[in-house]
């Protein structure tokens, strides 16, 4: 196959389409290495993912400039490179949590979002996110977790522990989208080519100083250290990780039950050193470095990905000298690349060996199938119709079922919603009491509106964060329910203006009969206020209501009085 088209990358919804022309007739049965690439970025200039897959490749296949390769979106997306020559493919997540994702996210909001609108969105994105990874972790034989400096992000196993009981819930989804590729029962079984083992790879932070070979030694030069700085940070870092996950049960003893594994004695951990700030003295020393290596090895040298084996062996036998042949300018152990450690986990998979992660005292062997890459394209496409793209009406159903069991994330990622809601939920009854003090058993509205803005006032002393609104919205239903179920005072005033005493009624209809037993009751106004008016000549005197309308005023009473001969 052509260079030129060997250095293009292509999402992974075209490997599809492009599968008889990415694969290459000498290469057809041969399996291939699925590498997976996900983490963060920081704002330097070009990523740090992209960057290590050219490194790897050692092509230019990625701009670190951006452009339209990755969709110029804030949505999540895969982008593949597929290396013949060494058989390995590369997947290359770009997520919100890469600084131009990011970037872009940020730009797309606009001033007038409110603060749950925005929660909303940041939440959809890591939705996104989190089915992005599952996919990179059910196609993937080896996964790079890159983090742009030297401190392990413990919030990782929050999210590994959510990408596991999501695993979980769709599991019988992926098996009826996969039953008909024509893969192994294991892989159909288990719904991926193998356990994933997971790889970290750190970048050294510029304010990581390397010390020198005075301050190595404790003050004594003559007894050098075994192990670079650099070296001894990553045996660090594999403790730290591994105890953490285990703690956590992320990792257990049996693999396969796993989402991914580390192993057990390999290296899992590499550091990429930061950049000399002195050039000549870095040229210097890599001289004097490869003048010493040359005089004290007098075996051939190997190049390429075996050099990291060569390495541990001559690490663990000791030379004619009673030196290490291993050994560096003071001592050192000579660190491996990046593609060098990248590849003795590449090649236990391409060599078909597999990995064998399980530890205990009864290791179970986990399931392990090196696909051709036709057969992993057919797979692969089907898994990105169910969990990302939801493209193909076949696959609508299984699509949307997985959807709905997004919502096991909400337990584990949406910390701040929470929180927002366990602290809203304790504020309601505060509210509640603020609103319900010193009420009389039936008020108006003007009273409601008081006590509920006192109740709103008090809501907004202790609730916070975005699900301030929606439980502000409960409160004012909570408190309107109160008042209309049995509080309510009738609003009617009458013509000397004093308030009807009754709760909420209805007026009777023309020859119907009060009726209090009804709901709402039917009765006639009544402020409780009596006068003194005289017929119309003005001879006699009676007792008569407040009346509510002008016929009650200024008829009712006199006709009452006319029937009842109480005229002059």
């Amino acid at each position: 196959m052509k260079e030129a088209t060997m250095a293009l990358s292509v999402s992974v919804e075209a490997l599809q389409l492009q599968a008889d022309l990415l694969e290459d007739a000498a290469y057809r049965d041969d399996g291939l290495c699925v590498v997976g690439i996900f983490g963060k970025s920081n704002m330097q200039p070009g990523p740090l993912k992209d960057s290590l897959v050219n490194t790897l490749a050692d092509k230019h296949i990625f701009s670190l400039l951006g452009g339209a390769e990755d969709g110029g979106s804030a949505d999540s997306n895969i982008r593949a490179f597929y290396n013949q020559e060494n058989r390995v493919l590369y997947l290359l997540l770009s997520s919100v949590s890469d600084s131009r994702q990011l970037l872009r996210a940020c730009q797309s909001l606009s001033a007038a979002t409110s603060h749950s609108d925005a929660h909303d969105f940041w939440k959809g994105l890591d939705r996104q996110h989190c089915l992005h990874l599952l996919y990179m972790f059910s196609v993937c034989h080896v996964l790079l977790l890159v983090h742009p400096n030297h401190t392990f992000d413990v919030t990782y196993d929050r999210l590994f522990r959510a990408l596991d009981a999501l695993r979980q819930k769709v599991l019988p989804l992926i098996r009826a989208a996969i039953k008909d590729c024509p893969v192994s029962k294991e892989w159909k079984l288990n719904c991926r080519p193998c356990p994933p083992r997971l790889l970290f790879v750190f970048q050294m932070n510029g304010t990581l100083k390397l010390p020198g070979s005075s301050s190595e030694s404790g003050g004594n030069p003559d007894k050098p250290k075994k192990h670079s700085p650099r070296r001894r940070l990553q045996h660090a870092l594999e403790d730290q990780i591994y105890r953490i996950f285990r703690k956590s049960r992320v990792l257990t003893n049996q693999s396969s039950n796993c989402l991914f594994t580390v192993p057990a004695n390999q290296a899992f951990v590499y550091v990429i050193p930061t950049a000399d700030e002195d050039p000549v003295g870095a040229l210097l020393g890599q001289l004097r470095s490869n003048c010493m290596l040359g005089d004290q090895d007098s075996t051939p040298t190997v190049s390429g990905p075996r050099r990291y084996q060569q390495m541990r062996r001559s690490a663990q036998q000791p030379s004619s000298s009673g030196e290490l042949s291993g050994m560096s300018l003071g001592g050192l152990l000579v660190d491996c690349s990046l593609k060098e450690f990248l590849w003795q986990h590449v090649e236990l998979v391409l060599t078909k060996k597999g990995f064998d992660d399980s530890v205990g005292r009864n290791p179970q062997p986990s399931h392990f199938e090196l696909p051709t890459y036709t057969k992993w394209v057919q797979v692969a496409s089907r898994l990105h119709q169910v969990l990302i793209s939801n493209s193909d009406d076949e696959m609508a159903e299984l699509a949307a079922k997985v959807q709905s069991q997004v919502k096991v994330l909400e337990g584990f990622l949406d910390a701040d919603t929470k929180f927002s809601e366990n602290r809203c939920q304790k504020a309601l009854p505060l509210a509640h009491s603020a609103y319900q003090s010193n009420l009389p058993h039936n008020y108006t509205t003007t009273v409601h509106k008081n006590q509920l803005a006192q109740g709103l006032r008090v809501y907004s002393q202790h609730a916070r964060g975005v699900a301030f609104q929606r439980y502000a919205l409960q409160l004012h239903e909570d408190c309107y329910k109160f008042w209309s179920n049995g509080h309510q005072l009738c609003e009617e005033r009458s013509l000397t203006d004093q308030h009807c005493v009754h709760k909420f009624h209805l007026l009777p209809q023309p020859g119907e009969k009060p009726d209090m037993d009804r709901n709402p009751p039917i009765l006639n106004h009544n402020s409780r206020g009596r006068s003194t008016s005289s017929c119309n000549c003005g001879r006699k005197q009676a007792p008569r209501e407040d009346p509510f309308d002008i016929q009650a005023a200024n008829y009712d009473f006199y006709q009452v009085r006319i029937l009842t001969k109480a005229s002059c």
